[in-house]
């Protein structure tokens, strides 16, 4: 019983001690929140877009006559947002939190009707 008693605890205070989602230092090869947030918001205006499909174009023509890059619209590559992407979903608490940050500028889109908020969403005429 002791020794159950002091696996228990000895985790509890393992646990304890561990640093806070808040206090997770971000390294240089990662966005940062504020600049995760933009993009992943971006990447999800941009997504809306596409689906709603304004132009009503078909099949093999869709491609072309939408360009989405929030990447390239916000002077981000490709493995830079990779490694934000593993570093985030390896801070489940961060990323909680960055989610809420997007759904909250998102609300306010949506709320404001904010068509400016696609700027960095570019369709092709």
């Amino acid at each position: 019983m002791r020794i159950i008693f002091f696996i228990f605890f000895s985790a509890f205070i393992f646990n304890a001690c561990t640093p806070g989602e808040e206090n997770v230092k971000i390294p240089s090869d990662v966005l940062s929140e504020e600049q995760f947030i933009k993009v992943l918001t971006d990447c999800y205006l941009a997504e809306g877009a596409a689906g709603i499909n304004v132009k009503n174009v078909t099949g093999q023509k869709f491609d072309s006559a939408y360009i989405f890059n929030p990447l390239k619209d916000n002077q981000i590559s490709k493995p830079l947002f990779d490694s934000s992407i593993s570093f985030y979903t390896k801070h489940p608490k961060l990323l909680k939190k960055i989610y809420e940050k997007i759904l909250d500028r998102l609300s306010q889109i949506q709320a404001n009707g904010q068509i400016d908020a696609l700027d960095s969403v570019t369709v092709k005429k």
